[in-house]
């Protein structure tokens, strides 16, 4: 029987250990990484408390650039509250002399590369830039097979959503906004007020404020009901005209390179109406540019558009709002 008992013991422990191999491999292999968002911020409302709370439920850490000049960081430390997730930093001030649109763009892209050397030295695996007017939103929570628990995932690319205006002004679109252009194809895209291109997650550097490089691994992109990005562009009339008040007469393109020109239909108009009315003081144009060009919630459009199903519902700071 002596003989015999190693036969039978070193199968009993090969399977066992295995098994053992095969579980531990599927158990990291669900346990979601570390992710941090970084996101530049110009003179943050209070709506912006609701922006951080949303995402703190998701990601464990969050990294706050002020794009403000005088680097008023004593107004969003009253914001951020006790949240000890949250760091506040100054952002880059290069370009001051390039029209706001163009320039945030170029800060953002340093202020993501300074977040990345920050958490390279801190284990992160995930970083996701998104913009103070946006929500990255999974409706169904996070699963074992989440984008974030992909070890052979390097970048993700998430679809954006843009919500439809309201008619009334808010003190916080992230709860009054529910309904969104679904981001289906070109003809839905060529409808957004803003850009309909996806956003990424990645690992390592940036190449762009919206954009990673040096990555390892396949790119994945989850079901568009899964996980997505809502964009709150121009949620109101008068979040519409104090953002191309503060844009002021930018040019044709991006940078002021002929070669990338701005094709955003809507952004280009905003400016030449809101400019004018600044410059004659009579926004009765403007005014109705809104209200006759613009699709707001409870028009007979959205009634319509509804049926069709080309705009959706979601309510992202549902769970939040909940007992």
């Amino acid at each position: 029987m002596s003989r015999v008992l190693p036969y039978i013991l070193l199968p009993l422990l090969l399977w066992y250990g295995l098994n053992y191999i095969l579980k531990a491999r599927k158990y990291n292999e669900q346990q979601t990484m570390p992710i941090a968002i970084t996101t530049t911020i110009l003179r943050p409302d209070a709506s912006f408390s609701s922006w951080l709370d949303h995402h703190l439920r998701r990601v464990d850490l969050i990294i706050v650039y002020m794009d403000d000049p005088d680097n008023a960081l004593e107004d969003l430390d009253r914001l951020r509250g006790d949240r000890q997730q949250v760091i506040l930093r100054n952002g880059s001030q290069v370009a001051p002399e390039m029209s706001p649109e163009s320039r945030i763009m170029m800060r953002q892209q340093i202020n993501t590369g300074d977040a990345i050397a920050y958490l390279l030295d801190r284990d992160f695996e995930w970083i996701l830039h998104i913009d103070s007017d946006e929500l990255l939103f999974e409706p169904g929570g996070e699963g074992n097979n989440s984008w974030s628990r992909r070890r052979d995932v390097g970048s993700v690319r998430f679809t954006n959503h843009e919500a439809l205006p309201l008619s009334t002004a808010s003190e916080n679109v992230f709860e009054d906004c529910t309904w969104f252009r679904i981001n289906s194809d070109n003809a839905s895209r060529r409808r957004f007020m803003a850009y309909g291109n996806a956003r990424l997650a990645r690992r390592v550097a940036p190449a762009g404020p919206h954009d990673f490089s040096g990555y390892r691994g396949q790119v994945h992109e989850p079901p568009v009901d899964e996980v997505m990005i809502l964009h709150y562009p121009t949620p109101t009339y008068e979040r519409w005209v104090a953002k191309y008040k503060h844009y002021g007469g930018f040019g044709d393109y991006w940078y002021g390179d002929e070669r990338s020109p701005n094709r955003v239909g809507f952004m280009l108009k905003s400016r030449d109406v809101v400019q004018d009315a600044v410059k004659s003081g009579d926004w009765r144009k403007a005014r109705a540019f809104w209200d006759e060009g613009v699709m707001t919630e409870g028009s007979e459009m959205w009634r319509n558009e509804i049926k069709a199903g080309k705009i959706r519902r979601y309510e992202p700071l549902a769970k939040i709002a909940a007992p």
